[in-house]
């Protein structure tokens, strides 16, 4: 029997490290390439004169570069770990440490901009006067900068209980008041509020357009293509999330919860299961949030492909006045906080 079950896991096993090699040798480097293109692409979008005024569009900038850190950190670090067969995460406390609060510490970010423009775009589709007030170029700017600073608090644990282990991932919190903390806070900032957060408030926006669509009169709220369209990256967004990080919050909880388990008492079968789930969870599929969202907003917004191809291609007379006219439109039908 013990040779019929070595016989049938041996293969299994060794199909399982085959994939997990693959993941890190091509998976990884295509998710980096078209990911840091798209974060470059994103912030070049954002930073148009078109754009860079909307308070949403100036969220969307802001997590574009939390994105393009989460990617340096996360996916490359791991990528030059695997290539040249020397990772300093396994040995050196300081790398390990900061490695991975630069990971965290962005992946919160880029979380709280998305919400926050979720919140933008519900405001901004209320009838009230002080509820838009929040929608204004100078409002959003300050809202990142706070943002920021509390994600930035958020994983400080990090610096100081994690450390070099030989266990599910090479760097883990190393203290049992750690393990608690880790678990609560990251299920409940990467996963629940996140998510219940973005789900709530895109429901809410679809839900005041369709009121506003029913109303007459000065009650009615006139909505822009653009700022349809907005919405529209958003809600795509919260569908990407959720896809992309419940998976990794299983695998993170898991991590948690046998972490006092050492490696030398496991089956070597769960030991290749372990490693490859935690390769294309934590190391691929976790990043796809901060790799994609391009893609989403080149998918959804028709606007968002008009910047892009302007980007991309030279500038007719006839090209630039015609944006501009579009611009002007736009500007007047807006729905604009007032500033009295």
């Amino acid at each position: 029997m013990s040779n019929i079950s070595t016989t049938t896991i041996a293969p299994i096993v060794a199909n399982l490290n085959i994939a997990r090699a693959g993941i890190q040798r091509y998976g990884q480097p295509i998710l980096f390439s078209v990911g840091i293109l798209g974060c470059f692409l994103n912030i070049l979008i954002f930073l148009r004169p078109s754009m860079r005024q909307n308070s949403c569009a100036i969220y969307f900038h802001a997590s574009s570069w939390a994105n393009l850190l989460c990617l340096c950190w996360g996916v490359l670090a791991s990528m030059l770990a695997f290539f040249t067969g020397n990772n300093p995460a396994s040995y050196n406390v300081v790398y390990c440490r900061i490695r991975f609060y630069m990971i965290n510490f962005p992946q919160y970010a880029s979380r709280a901009f998305v919400v926050l423009a979720c919140l933008d775009r519900f405001l901004l589709c209320s009838t009230s006067v002080r509820q838009r007030q929040f929608c204004r170029a100078n409002v959003a700017k300050r809202m990142v900068l706070l943002a920021t600073f509390v994600c930035a608090c958020l994983p400080i644990y990090i610096l100081i209980t994690y450390g070099p282990v030989n266990k599910l991932r090479p760097c883990m919190v190393t203290t049992d008041v750690g393990y608690v903390w880790e678990a609560v806070t990251a299920y409940m900032c990467t996963f629940i509020i996140p998510t219940v957060s973005m789900s709530i408030l895109s429901w809410l926006t679809v839900r005041r357009l369709r009121q506003s669509a029913q109303r007459v009169g000065r009650d009615k709220i006139t909505v822009t293509g653009k700022d349809t369209q907005l919405i529209g990256m958003l809600i795509a967004q919260v569908i990407l999330y959720f896809i992309t990080n419940m998976p990794y919050i299983s695998l993170l909880l898991y991590g948690t919860f046998t972490a006092n388990v050492l490696d030398s008492s496991k089956p070597t079968y769960r030991v290749a299961v372990e490693n490859f789930a935690s390769t294309l969870l934590a190391s691929f599929f976790y990043y796809c949030f901060n790799g994609w969202p391009f893609f989403v907003y080149t998918l959804t917004a028709p606007s968002f492909r008009r910047e892009l191809f302007v980007i991309l291609t030279p500038r007719m007379p006839h090209q630039t006045s015609s944006n501009t006219r579009q611009q002007n439109i736009d500007y007047i039908h807006r729905i604009a906080p007032m500033t009295n």
